[in-house]
């Protein structure tokens, strides 16, 4: 594994490392994550291809602007990209998978885009639960502030009780929640306008969702059929939206299969 900086547009730098060979596969992490977010499946997909996970801006040692936005996070996205050179295939979870939905048609080269459950309506649900997670980062209570949020993303406490042993992750989630509100303040009013333009290049698209996964802030599968027919769809039996963390191998096995198909 190799630590390294990447710098986006604005002139932020964004802490990243890459890991394998192999055809370069980059992976953007969801809202309360950083580049630690997909630990249990960077070694898993490093076998077959050079892995870059970065921090999202104001997470994880990346640095910050000060006029958060939509875009500045697709430019992120974009130089991490550009790092990884021509031909990469991109991966996003969550938030991430929005993220790399909205820089898609922007990569220089882009070999297949790869999606785990976009919060697509994110501007439909209850505004008072996100009332609460911000009211909880204002009083310093990040911990309340994830219980606030975890229904939102289909976490249930079963899943919450084991992610609190793992130390790190936990941390990790803790910290990513004090900068939630401005993301959600800035996919609510500006998310679904950016996506309605959004011309996805013509390449391989995997969508890959939890069989469990019910919360209303994910599209339906249909809708997603509806939205991108070209889509390829991967179910993970027994998943919600926490997949990567609660059966990386699966996880990892099913992307490692897509992105095979299409290494000529």
């Amino acid at each position: 594994m190799t630590e390294t900086t990447v710098v986006s547009a604005d002139g932020t730098k964004l802490a990243a490392r890459r890991s394998g060979n192999g055809s370069s596969l980059v992976l953007v992490h969801g809202a309360m994550g950083d580049l630690n977010a997909f630990a249990l499946i960077e070694e898993l997909l490093a076998e077959r291809h050079t892995v870059w996970v970065y921090s999202r801006r104001g997470r994880g040692g990346s640095g910050d602007g000060p006029d958060y936005s939509l875009e500045r996070e697709i430019e992120d996205v974009l130089a991490v990209l550009d790092a990884a050179g021509d031909g990469a295939h991109l991966f996003g979870h969550s938030s991430g998978a929005y993220y790399s939905l909205l820089a898609a048609p922007r990569a220089r080269s882009l070999r297949s885009l790869s999606l785990y459950e976009p919060p697509l309506h994110v501007d439909t649900a209850h505004p008072a639960v996100f009332a609460g997670v911000k009211s909880a980062v204002e009083a310093g209570d990040p911990e309340r502030a994830l219980e606030t949020f975890f229904p939102v993303g289909d976490i249930p406490d079963e899943e919450v009780m084991v992610i609190r042993t793992q130390d790190a992750v936990w941390t990790a989630l803790c910290k990513g929640v004090l900068v939630f509100p401005r993301e959600h303040r800035a996919l609510h009013d500006d998310g679904r306008k950016l996506l309605s333009a959004v011309e996805l290049p013509d390449i391989p698209m995997l969508y890959l969702y939890g069989e469990l996964t019910t919360a209303p802030v994910f599209p339906t599968i249909d809708e997603v059929a509806e939205r991108w027919p070209k889509a390829q769809f991967r179910c993970l039996p027994g998943q919600r939206h926490m997949a990567p963390v609660f059966d990386p191998a699966t996880f990892a096995q099913a992307l490692l299969a897509f992105t095979a198909s299409w290494e000529s």
